[in-house]
C-alpha cells in the first residue's frame, strides 16, 4: 500500500490541496491528478452510480498516486467497506448531526483495536493478497483518514467532541449546507457563520485536528489565517464552465461570437 499523500501532510502540518471530481471518467481524472493535487473528491451523496464506474474513478486516483476521498452517507457496514477496499483512502461523511454517528463510522473504518473492521485481504487495497495480514491492517489504519463535514445546527455546539473523537482527521466546513440550515444560504461572509468557521479551526487546533473547507482560490488566504489547511479549490464542471466563458469571450473580441 502507498503511503496516503494527505495523511503525510496532515501529521506535518502542511496544507492539503483537493479538487472536486462530478464526471467520474478516468482520463479526466488522471489529468486532474497531473496537476499535483494531493486528493480527488467524488460525491456519492449527491449522486448514485453503479460501482464499477466508481471503481474505475478510485483506480484511476489511486495508479496517479492520488488520494481518492468518497463523500457518502453509508447506511450500512457494506455501503462503506468496499470504497477502502477498492483503494479509497479518505471518508468524508456529509451532514453529521451528533457525536456517536462519528464514532461508529471510525469503528466501521478502522480494523481492530482501533474499531471493528472486518478482513479481507484479497483486495487492492491488500496488495490483492501479497500484504501480510498484520502489516496489511496497520498500514490501513494509519493510512485511511476521515474528514467530517460540519454543516448542521445540531452539531455546532458539539464541535469540540467531534474534534476529540480518536480517527477523525478534518473537520470540513460546507458553507452551501451549513448557511442554508441557518437560513443565511450563501451569505459566508455574516458574522455568525464566520464564528463558526472560527469554532471549528479553533477546535481543530486544540485536538491536533485539522480544518478544511471549500472555497475559491482567491479565498485561500482568508480562511487560511483563520486556521483552516485542507482545502478543496476547483471542480471539473468549475474547469470547464470558465473555460467555456473564456472561449466565449475571446470569440467575441475577435469578432465571431459562438452564441450569435
Amino acid at each position: 500500500m502507498k503511503p496516503s499523500q494527505v495523511r503525510q501532510k496532515l501529521s506535518r502540518g502542511e496544507t492539503v490541496w483537493t479538487a472536486k471530481v462530478n464526471s467520474w471518467a478516468p482520463d479526466v481524472i488522471e489529468l486532474i491528478c497531473s496537476h499535483g493535487f494531493d486528493g480527488i473528491w467524488y460525491c456519492l451523496e449527491h449522486n448514485k452510480l453503479n460501482p464499477q464506474t466508481v471503481t474505475e474513478a478510485i483506480r484511476a486516483t489511486r495508479l496517479s498516486g492520488v488520494d481518492a476521498i468518497m463523500r457518502v452517507k453509508p447506511s450500512n457496514y457494506s455501503d462503506l467497506l468496499w470504497l477502502l477496499e477498492t483503494g479509497a483512502r479518505g471518508i468524508m461523511l456529509p451532514r453529521v448531526r451528533d457525536v456517536e454517528e462519528v464514532k461508529n463510522l471510525v469503528e466501521m473504518m478502522k480494523f481492530p483495536p482501533l474499531g471493528r473492521r472486518g478482513y479481507d485481504g484479497v483486495q487492492s487495497e491488500a496488495d490483492f493478497g501479497r500484504a501480510k495480514p498484520a502489516d496489511y491492517m496497520a498500514t490501513a489504519n494509519a493510512e485511511s483518514f476521515l474528514v467530517v463535514q460540519i454543516e448542521e445546527p445540531e452539531i455546532v455546539s458539539q464541535i469540540d467532541a467531534v474534534a476529540a473523537i480518536p480517527g477523525v482527521d478534518v473537520l470540513f466546513v460546507g458553507p452551501g449546507d451549513l448557511t442554508l440550515s441557518m437560513g443565511k444560504f450563501g451569505q459566508t461572509s455574516d458574522p455568525e457563520v464566520l464564528a463558526i468557521m472560527q469554532q471549528v479551526a479553533d477546535a481543530c487546533q486544540r485536538h491536533g485536528k485539522t480544518a478544511g473547507i471549500p472555497c475559491a482560490p482567491e479565498d485561500v488566504p482568508k480562511y487560511h489565517a483563520m486556521g483552516f489547511r485542507f482545502f478543496n479549490v476547483i471542480s471539473d464542471f468549475r474547469m470547464l464552465f470558465d473555460g467555456l466563458n473564456r472561449t466565449a469571450e475571446r470569440m467575441k473580441t475577435v469578432g465571431f461570437p459562438i452564441n450569435g
